[in-house]
């Protein structure tokens, strides 16, 4: 066999090596990582999600920056202002009003997340001591759609690390990246998305208070509240409302996959552009110059050895 060929042959067999390489990844850990596909802004995969109720103002931010790198570049920044209706999201939906895969087969929900250290007033208001906002982490919800009485539903299956430490209180570490699985996790639920909060025993009504709302792994929403059919259809990232103090945080590397699929449905890395790069005919024009450049300092030369 020539070398040409076996070269060729082994890069075919390299090629197909790498190709499966995130798919056995996927199988075989739920870790964290900086995940491979990169989101810059203006990506139409994720939009900005500030619906607010019942509030008209929202002083929250989201966006994409460099301000704090996690994987690459850049990161999804997130702030409020301290006004209890402050609310912002980042939101990814599957495409063509699609679903990802089964509530019941998720067996990867991870993301980072980062909460700038904060100076507290003096004297501090109790809301701002409480161990509700001690422990307040950025926020995930998983959009989940079912069948109940023929009729399609929706609702907001929510992450907040404070669900899963109250027993004990467990601030936040400040000004430093953690990692986050939920995959095992309590979440809580928003039975319609919006006003409508779940209780014990899986009553939905309105909210009456943090202690009342019905927690439980992903497999415990499954068994208790939800249809084996139940599926996922979107993701969200972000704050708010309700928090009661100007809020900075960052995320990064969202995974989501299910049991059953090879790779995963979500595992996205939010990254900020680097500088552009020069068009074409830039190019050309300082190669030119530097050309002349070297030339005229070579006549230069010349003519002061004659």
């Amino acid at each position: 066999m020539s070398a040409v060929r076996s070269g060729v042959r082994f890069l075919a067999v390299a090629l197909l090596c790498g190709a499966a390489a995130p798919e056995a990844y996927a199988q075989a850990a739920c870790g964290q990582r900086d995940t491979p596909s990169l989101v810059f802004p203006g990506d139409p995969r994720w939009l900005v999600d500030k619906n607010v109720y019942p509030a008209d103002v929202n002083l929250a931010g989201i966006a994409i920056t460099a301000n704090n790198p996690r994987s690459g570049n850049g990161s999804l920044e997130v702030t409020t202002t301290g006004s209890l209706f402050d609310w912002a999201f980042f939101k990814r939906v599957a495409e063509g009003d699609a679903a990802w895969g089964l509530l019941a087969e998720v067996n990867c929900l991870t993301f980072d997340w980062w909460r700038d250290s904060y100076s507290l007033p003096a004297p501090p208001p109790p809301e701002l001591i409480a161990e509700t906002w001690q422990e307040q982490t950025p926020v995930l919800r998983l959009l989940v759609r079912d069948i109940k009485d023929d009729q399609q539903v929706v609702s907001h299956l929510v992450w907040e690390r404070w669900y899963n430490t109250r027993d004990g209180l467990v601030p936040t570490e400040n000004d430093q990246w953690h990692f986050e699985n939920i995959t095992g996790q309590l979440l809580w639920r928003h039975f319609d998305g919006g006003e409508t909060y779940t209780n014990a025993g899986c009553v939905n009504s309105s909210f009456d208070g943090s202690d009342a709302l019905q927690t439980y792994t992903l497999g415990g929403w499954v068994t208790n509240c939800y249809s084996a059919t139940a599926e996922i259809y979107g993701v969200m990232i972000g704050v708010g409302s309700m928090w009661p103090g100007p809020y900075r945080g960052f995320l990064d590397n969202v995974q989501l996959s299910f049991a059953g699929q090879q790779g995963y449905a979500v595992e996205d890395n939010f990254e900020f552009p680097t500088n552009a790069v020069p068009e074409p005919g830039s190019v050309v024009l300082l190669a030119s110059g530097l050309i002349a450049l070297a030339g005229y300092r070579r006549w230069r030369r010349s003519s002061a050895s004659r």
